[in-house]
Formats: structure tokens, C-alpha cells, sequence
């Protein structure tokens, strides 16, 4: 299996030092946080939260290829569920995967495009009462990433004060994503 360190040579290699290298290992650093939660391995969900971008350059000029072209060039150095993970993270693909690790990397995806478009203290100083409430206001047109968080968190009983808590400790994002499209990727 691919390790992280492994994981991280390969974002250097594909996506160097730009802002989706830092939106990766932000994504990255959610995961392994989360999961301990599900009794999952911290270094396979971690793996996945580098991984799941290394392609966006690669195939910004046909997002329905996003995710599957990583898992092709990673084969069977990430276990299937990783593979299905990254290859339905961007809902162009018209891939879908209902697993604990997909649901959780889409969420951790959606955050970290929030930390970005609306800065940390957007997340950090949220209303607690109404947090999706009070996000999707700010988001105004990316309104459905607030949507994504809420559905998962939901789903799995993640608390929105845990992704607080993960969002304070985790690395900086810098610069901007390059929002395409609609994408939550």
C-alpha cells in the first residue's frame, strides 16, 4: 500500500507548490483526524485525502475524468475502497460510492473549499446553534458545499464542533483553488 510519505512525494510531483498541494493536505489532515472515529486506518484515510487531487491539472479540461485518472495511475497501490473514494469525490465522474471513507472524503473536500473561499474564522466562529444555516448564507452561490458537510456529518454523527476543532489544528490553505465549474474538488 501506498504510505504517506508516499502519498506526499506524489503531491509534490503532480501538484507542487500550488494551492491545491495545500487544499490536499488540508483535506488530508481532516481524515486522518476522523478516522479513529470509524476504527479506521488514520494512514489509508489520510493517503486518500492527499490522492484524491493529484489529477486536477491533469484533467481541467474534462472534470468527468477527475479522480479517475488518479486511480488509475495509483492501481492497486490503494486498496478498492480508496480507489472508489477518489474516483466518486467529484460528482462529474457519475461515479457513486456509499462507503464511511467516500462519504468522509467529500465532506473533508467541502471543508476545506470553505476554509478557502470563506477563511478560517468563517468556520471557526460560525453560529454553533445553526452552523449550515449560517455557512450557506456566506457561501451564497456554493451554498451545496454547506449542503455536502451537513449531509455526511449528518449521516455518520460527526458534530460540527469535532470539524471545528479538526479545522483550528489543521495547516493553512494558501492562495486560491481556481473554483471550476461548480466543483467541490
Amino acid at each position: 500500500m501506498l504510505t504517506v510519505f508516499d502519498a506526499d512525494f506524489l503531491v509534490k510531483q503532480y501538484l507542487g507548490d500550488t494551492p491545491r498541494a495545500s487544499h490536499s493536505r488540508f483535506v488530508a489532515h481532516i481524515m486522518r483526524e476522523l478516522a479513529p472515529t470509524f476504527s479506521a486506518s488514520a494512514d489509508l484515510w489520510e493517503v486518500v485525502g492527499l490522492c484524491h487531487d493529484l489529477d486536477y491539472f491533469h484533467t481541467s479540461n474534462n472534470w468527468s475524468q477527475h479522480g479517475l485518472v488518479t486511480v488509475n495511475w495509483l492501481g492497486d497501490n490503494i486498496p478498492v475502497e480508496a480507489q472508489h473514494a477518489i474516483a466518486a469525490h467529484d460528482h462529474r465522474t457519475g461515479v457513486q460510492a456509499d462507503t464511511t471513507l467516500a462519504d468522509v472524503l467529500k465532506t473533508a473536500d467541502a471543508v476545506a473549499i470553505i476554509d478557502e473561499r470563506l477563511g478560517r474564522s468563517a468556520i471557526l466562529g460560525v453560529d454553533r446553534a445553526e452552523p449550515y444555516t449560517a455557512l450557506r448564507r456566506q457561501l451564497g452561490a456554493r451554498s451545496y458545499l454547506s449542503d455536502i458537510v451537513e449531509r455526511y456529518s449528518e449521516k455518520h454523527a460527526i458534530s460540527f464542533n469535532r470539524i471545528v476543532e479538526i479545522v483550528a489544528l489543521a495547516p493553512k490553505q494558501s492562495g486560491c483553488l481556481g473554483y471550476n465549474n461548480g466543483s467541490a474538488s
